[in-house]
């Protein structure tokens, strides 16, 4: 691959550029360094929110946009010229839902990046979107609701029938525009929108770097990286990856607790 023109390449976190201790290795970090310095740029794409990925952006000495929300939010930090793209779901469009599909919700979780309204405490989703120095709101949505949020996370029953989580889908699917993510061997589910992905996100960066599509570099582990993949003119599935990624170009040398990144990505520059 001609390194000389810029790549732009894109990083899921958990599971791919992340170790199970939620770090980033050493060799791969320096690596990723290098190749900011030489001109190529790195993004960082995730379901999280920025607060949950800015620890990362400046370890790596970014200065490019980042993807959160699996793109429902891309902004960058530090580019003031970069025109962030941020969709909301309304309120009643939140509480319409929730009260339809209440009886499968064992707890439920909205943010807009600085607020968080959260039914009861939950300590998976604290430690997954740092609940830390936010604006926390326990109690009945109903109630305490007051704005548009970014992200809506239910916690459902771990033995949710095909037929049950058909039934839920279909109460979202009346609303247009909207979808819903369950996550793969966990009890949770997202709302989504259409038009939103990592992949849409990805797009609309590469368009500000006017990075064609074939000097754009994937790596994910999960369904919410497909759309990524379809975009990306290279597309890595992390050797741990959750699922069959059908669409990767390739699978990673290595998985991400052995610097299945540091590999991979010297392996594609090299080729």
């Amino acid at each position: 691959m001609n390194k000389k023109k810029p790549l732009l390449i894109a990083f899921d976190m958990d599971g791919t550029l992340l170790n199970n201790k939620k770090k980033i290795s050493l060799k791969t970090l320096f690596l990723l360094r290098k190749l900011t310095r030489q001109g190529h740029k790195i993004v960082l794409a995730s379901g999280r929110p920025s607060r949950a990925l800015r620890t990362y952006y400046k370890q790596l000495h970014l200065n490019t946009p980042m993807i959160c929300y699996n793109g429902t939010y891309t902004f960058s930090p530090s580019d003031k010229s970069f025109k962030e793209k941020a969709l909301v779901f309304p309120k009643e469009t939140i509480l319409e839902i929730t009260n339809k599909i209440g009886k499968y919700i064992l707890n439920l979780m909205c943010e807009d990046d600085t607020n968080i309204w959260c039914d009861k405490k939950d300590d998976y989703l604290n430690r997954f979107f740092w609940f830390n120095n936010m604006n926390v709101q326990y109690g009945d949505l109903n109630k305490i609701l007051d704005r548009g949020v970014m992200t809506c996370i239910m916690h459902l029953p771990n033995d949710l029938t095909e037929k049950q989580k058909d039934e839920i889908k279909k109460v979202v699917s009346k609303y247009k525009g909207l979808c819903c993510r369950f996550w793969i061997g966990s009890p949770y589910f997202e709302l989504g929108f259409e038009e939103a992905s990592k992949g849409s996100a990805l797009c609309y960066i590469a368009d500000y770097y006017k990075i064609p599509r074939e000097r754009v570099i994937a790596f994910g582990d999960a369904p919410n990286d497909l759309e990524m993949f379809d975009f990306a003119g290279t597309s890595v599935a992390m050797k741990n990856a959750k699922c069959e990624m059908k669409n990767a170009t390739m699978v990673s040398v290595k998985d991400n607790n052995h610097d299945g990144i540091y590999y991979t990505l010297k392996k594609i520059l090299n080729a």
